[in-house]
């Protein structure tokens, strides 16, 4: 899935999206970068710092083993 970041607006948001403050190791301190998580077709898509630059897609497999890693990690 190709995500075109001119169509995603921040002011738009749907029930299927959520942000999350979240670290970005590379580029700044701690709760620096918000992670948009959306779901979009289908496919969970996770947009660092919510400007389009690097988007990555899940589909519903890999969705799902890193849904039962985290629950592994987590407890």
């Amino acid at each position: 899935m190709h995500l075109d970041p001119d169509s995603e607006s921040e002011s738009v948001m749907s029930a299927d999206d959520r942000t999350i403050c979240i670290t970005c190791q590379i580029h700044g301190s701690r709760g620096f970068c918000n992670l948009r998580v959306s779901k979009v077709n289908g496919e969970i898509v996770l947009n660092p710092h919510v400007d389009g630059s690097c988007v990555l897609s899940f589909e519903e497999a890999a969705a799902t083993q890193l849904f039962d890693i985290l629950g592994e990690w987590l407890g």
